[in-house]
């Protein structure tokens, strides 16, 4: 049962809007009966300050171009699980608006149920744990507000407000006005003028893109750029079917595999991103033998030798999380990989070639981009798709 006054009636719009949907972070529909009694119920929220505090913290994520080179933004949030009860019926939601200052009534929100999970295993103390989630959307040209509330069911809340000022030229969301990320989703391979039939293999490394000392999950950051180089790469118009493999080096497994990739396995691959657990790895993988090297030959064998002949390969991944270099590539499969390519997010201070899958690609006479920024992406998808 849903309690708290204050929150009830906003969270059982959310709950409505949630039908039928198993979606993460969501826009509002401002044309349906529900979208439009949000945001009035929204600004009553926002103004309260009769309720229970929840605790939590909030870290926004500044403007930046994204792969896809468009202007992202977007926000990761931090909450202790001893804030909740781990009972049935315990619920709880994010809902934020994005408001241009040049025009107020331009204003979009989106919201996101929140998920409540079982603590780890091995965890007794609530104080030990804490759940994590984000979300994102892009802006055109312009200054924007973003007032941001988390609800739980008995009543508290937790609430966030800062300012984004988005810069660039030529972007293609309009000045002034905000997306959904689902907006600019690929929608599917774009018919060849010359008739002719491409088939890529792609590999992605779900491994955090950028360095940090801590790491539980890939961060919204992290997911944007790994799904929107992927739909760079898949709109670059030299493909016309594709096979999606995504897999952790680290834990030696793959964790995602589409052999025919569509438009609904975007999203679904979208969801299995903000899933996977990076912070533990079981004693087993530690004492397996199993060398990078022989793991990555083993993915290959198996997805490149079953159904259609690849025509291409690439591999989408960091540079700082794939593994030592590796020594003596199987002759086999230097002799059947077809061409390769590595699109590498990295950082200067990096070394040239000292990870397992740059190595790879080497070995079979493929090529390494280094992406420092998304023009290298730019750079790299154009050599690849042949148009440079």
């Amino acid at each position: 049962m849903i309690v708290g006054t204050g929150v009830k009636p906003l969270l059982l719009i959310l709950l409505a809007l949630a039908a039928g949907s198993l979606r993460g972070q969501l826009r509002v529909d401002s044309s349906s009966e529900d979208g439009q009694k949000l945001p009035a119920r929204f600004e009553e929220q926002w103004r309260r300050k009769d309720l229970g505090s929840l605790k939590c913290s909030v870290t926004p994520y500044h403007p930046a171009l994204d792969y896809g080179l468009r202007m992202w933004s977007g926000y990761g949030a931090r909450v202790p699980a001893s804030e909740f009860k781990f009972t049935q019926g315990e619920l709880a939601a994010v809902v934020l608006r994005v408001v241009p200052e040049a025009n107020p009534a331009g204003a979009s929100h989106f919201w996101q149920r929140v998920n409540i999970p079982r603590l780890p295993a091995g965890v007794t103390d609530p104080r030990k744990a804490e759940l994590t989630m984000g979300g994102g959307y892009f802006l055109g040209e312009g200054r924007y507000r973003v007032d941001w509330m988390m609800l739980h069911s008995d009543g508290r809340v937790c609430k966030a407000s800062w300012k984004l000022t988005a810069k660039g030229k030529d972007l293609p969301t309009r000045p002034d006005t905000v997306e959904s990320l689902e907006a600019v989703i690929w929608r599917g391979f774009p018919k060849r003028n010359d008739g002719k039939e491409a088939r890529a293999t792609i590999f992605v490394n779900a491994a955090p893109v950028w360095p940090r000392r801590y790491v539980s999950r890939l961060s919204p950051w992290d997911r944007q750029i790994l799904l929107s180089t992927l739909n760079s790469l898949l709109s670059s118009g030299r493909f016309t079917s594709a096979r999606v493999v995504v897999f952790d080096l680290q834990r030696r497994k793959v964790i995602y595999r589409e052999p025919e990739f569509d438009a609904r396995a975007l999203m679904r691959l979208a969801r299995q991103l903000m899933a996977v657990d990076l912070s533990t790895i079981s004693m087993q993988t530690l004492q397996d033998p199993t060398s990078p090297r022989e793991f990555l030959e083993e993915m290959m064998r198996a997805e490149l030798k079953e159904g259609p002949q690849s025509d291409a390969v690439v591999f989408i991944g960091t540079r700082w999380r794939a593994g030592p270099k590796l020594q003596g590539l199987s002759a086999d499969v230097k002799e059947w990989m077809p061409q390769t390519w590595f699109l590498g997010f990295t950082t200067p201070q990096l070394a040239g070639d000292q990870d397992s899958v740059s190595s790879l690609v080497r070995a079979v006479r493929g090529k390494v981009f280094n992406i420092y920024r998304p023009a290298d992406l730019a750079e790299g998808i154009r050599e690849i798709s042949g148009t440079r």
